[in-house]
């Protein structure tokens, strides 16, 4: 019977599931997947913006030691600066030069290094430098960072002269980072990062550097960077479109254009075009993002976010990330598997007996309705997010399917009268008289057309290992008529007991009628000793009673 208490207990087992599903659960890498996927499916290619160049420089050059290596480094850095300078004295420069380098507290060249800055930035052209939120510990926690312990990891006479943009557009600290999370079709990332400093007692601002450089560099009509204020998903683009745009920086005794050589090697007539565009500088080959079973270079994933923030038209499709899209979409998806499976209980009757196919069905339908909302709101250039939708709509299945299981049985559902007669007894000592006179009779009977009744009698029914209870229940769930067979130790067996119970609240539907047999008045349950029954001592004709019955329905 259907009681507040059973509801209520229904009720708070789903918004337990609720809750946890809001704060447990690794949905956001499904989520992510699933905006990955979004993006990579696109009809339209994901093309670099056109006003980006790439410029590979070795950030690991060969050296007789250590210290002639990290040498060499800061000379490749420094002679690509003072090159990229005198191009642009011939002709026009470039927007700005973005370093996906960072500077680790070391002095070897640092006074050619900071000319080589300001030599750009007497030319008007910003540069902008990577700042390694990990450079004091390799496998920080973003939330643990210590700021002071940080900078003194970092050459900060170098940052400090790096702390605005071009003609001062939006001042900043000169340290913006590239801290990325890779998944595997796309990366994402924060981009405004706090830490407190003890030394400066105020919070410092470590905003990203895609985000930076587009901030100052980018046209007045690519403000739709405030959608994307805090953060950016970046989904992995083409590494032959990004090596098309490559140069190798090898420098010569002038500086030469010549020092910038295509990346194929081979067409040595191309020249590098530095004309209003926006250069940006790495190592693909040392600076690689590990995603498992494969690789990525990190400076192409900035590149990417550079490119995709200079775009004037949203190109990718953003996942909604606001917590009440969250909890409605949950909501909604999970009374509407409720709904499905009252429908299809309702109306499909010969899955009324069947709760679990009912759940999955309903399950499986409002997945595919899920699907649909998906691909429309991908039309908007959005992408919802699925991981805890689905784990609603599954605990709402799963209560659907255990509610019907356990009470659904008790008289509500109509069932599909597939048995003519249920006949319930006591396996006692009438057992051999039951089989003989009922069931065998009764098997033999031929209805008006010449047809055998279907008859559900336990032994012939039910099958090893089969579930006895769940069986016998449903089996009078789908029965028209039910022939209980009562003995004096009938009722005080639990099984005997649930078949009746079953049947008499059935009988309050109309749902199935009960031709009862007695052996005396005092086996009857007192609490039946009202319904009209046969006792086989006194009518031996009972077999023609209930036959007769059955031609009348």
């Amino acid at each position: 019977m259907l009681t507040i208490k059973r509801l209520a207990i229904y009720l708070i087992t789903f918004l337990i599931t609720f809750i946890l599903a809001l704060n447990l659960g690794n949905w956001k890498k499904l989520d992510n997947y699933l905006v990955g996927y979004s993006n990579r499916t696109s009809e339209q290619k994901a093309i670099l913006n056109k006003e980006i160049v790439f410029i590979h420089l070795d950030q690991n050059p060969p050296g007789q030691s250590g210290c002639e290596s990290f040498y060499l480094k800061r000379r490749n850095t420094i002679d690509l600066l003072y090159a990229i300078a005198e191009q642009s004295k011939i002709n026009n420069g470039p927007k700005g030069v973005v370093l996906d380098i960072w500077f680790g507290r070391d002095n070897t060249e640092l006074d050619n290094l900071l000319a080589a800055i300001k030599n750009l930035k007497e030319l008007n052209i910003p540069v902008y430098a990577a700042y390694n939120i990990n450079a004091s510990n390799e496998s920080v926690v973003i939330d643990s960072v210590d700021i002071d312990n940080l900078e003194g990891a970092h050459l900060t006479e170098v940052y400090n002269i790096l702390s605005s943009g071009s003609e001062d557009k939006h001042s900043g600290s000169g340290r913006y980072h590239t801290n990325f999370y890779p998944e595997k079709n796309m990366s994402s990332y924060e981009n405004d990062f706090y830490f407190y400093s003890n030394v400066f007692r105020d919070s410092t601002l470590i905003e990203s550097l895609a985000y930076k450089v587009v901030r100052d560099l980018g046209d007045s009509n690519t403000m739709l960077l405030e959608e994307k204020r805090k953060g950016s998903i970046v989904p992995y683009a083409s590494i032959g479109e990004m090596q098309l745009r490559s140069y190798f920086f090898s420098p010569d005794s002038i500086l030469s254009i010549q020092s910038f050589i295509p990346y194929n090697g081979m067409d040595l007539s191309q020249t590098i075009d530095m004309d209003k565009k926006i250069l940006i500088v790495g190592d693909p080959v040392n600076d690689v993002i590990d995603l498992g079973s494969s690789s990525i270079p990190g400076p192409y994933v900035v590149s990417w976010a550079i490119s995709d923030l200079l775009d004037e038209n949203i190109r990718l499709k953003l996942p909604l990330e606001s917590i009440p899209v969250i909890i409605g979409q949950m909501l909604f998806f999970a009374l509407f598997v409720a709904l499905v499976y009252a429908l299809i209980f309702k109306y499909i009757k010969i899955l009324q007996t069947k709760p679990f196919i009912i759940g999955i069905l309903s399950f499986l339908t409002i997945l595919l309705l899920l699907f649909i909302y998906y691909k429309l709101i991908l039309t908007f250039k959005a992408v919802i997010p699925v991981g805890q939708t689905i784990a609603a709509i599954g605990v709402s299945a799963a209560l659907c399917w255990r509610f019907a299981h356990k009470f659904l049985a008790t008289g509500i559902a109509e069932g599909s009268q597939k048995y003519d007669i249920f006949i319930s007894y006591s396996h006692g000592p009438k057992a051999d008289w039951v089989e003989k006179n009922v069931y065998e009779p009764l098997a033999a009977y031929r209805n008006l057309d010449g047809d055998k009744l279907n008859i559900f009698f336990d032994k012939k029914s039910i099958g090893i290992g089969e579930k006895f209870t769940s069986k016998y229940m449903w089996a009078i769930v789908n029965s028209k008529c039910i022939i209980p067979v009562i003995t004096d130790e009938y009722y005080g067996k639990n099984h005997c007991r649930n078949e009746l119970d079953l049947a008499v609240n059935r009988t309050v539907e109309k749902l199935i009628n009960i031709n009862m047999l007695v052996f005396n008045y005092e086996a009857v349950p007192e609490p039946y000793r009202t319904f009209n029954y046969i006792e086989v001592g006194k009518d031996s004709h009972f077999i023609d009673i209930i036959t007769s019955s059955l031609e009348k329905e």
